[in-house]
């Protein structure tokens, strides 16, 4: 071995020991994450479906319990496919982004949505009348039945089963 060698080996050995003296052994404190909240706000459960709305949602889960599952408050990109380019899908997206629909009848082996349910106060009117247009565009673009519901109205279980479409015989 050289004396060049063995000098080089002793500075290379120097170099490393005050790389290692001089690194603190303790670990980087963890970066605390931003609170969700700001200070002083406050949240609360709400419920989610109005009074009528729970009653309407037990009459069609009793229509439809041989054929369906009931879901409640379903966006409706959650369901839709959107087959698009780039500029096309994004202005499909935003127009159906904050879009829920009422209720959703879902076939439990497909997982498909058959049927969506939407229930109506009023005659719709201004922005209202837009959402609906917009939802019952998508829905017959998608080829998902849309059945509308009047609030006030009084329904059974054989006038919904019928009103979807299904034949109790058929169970």
């Amino acid at each position: 071995m050289t004396m060049e060698a063995i000098l080089i080996g002793v500075v290379a050995a120097g170099v490393l020991l005050l790389v290692f003296w001089q690194r603190d052994p303790s670990p980087a404190p963890a970066k605390v994450p931003a609170p969700v909240l700001p200070a002083g706000v406050a949240l609360a459960a709400a419920p989610l479906l109005t009074e009528q709305e729970v009653v309407l949602y037990n009459l069609m889960r009793l229509a439809v319990q041989d054929y369906y599952l009931v879901f409640s408050q379903v966006p409706l990109w959650a369901f839709v496919t959107v087959d698009a380019g780039g500029k096309e899908r994004a202005q499909i997206f935003r127009e159906i982004a904050l879009k829920p629909v009422d209720f959703v009848l879902v076939h439990p082996g497909t997982r498909q949505v058959a049927q969506v349910v939407q229930v109506e106060d009023m005659p719709r009117r201004g922005p209202q009348a837009d959402r609906h247009r917009i939802v019952k565009e998508v829905l017959h673009a998608a080829g998902i039945k849309l059945v509308t519901l009047r609030s006030k109205q009084a329904y059974t279980v054989p006038a919904l089963t019928t009103l979807f479409g299904l034949d109790p015989e058929d169970a």
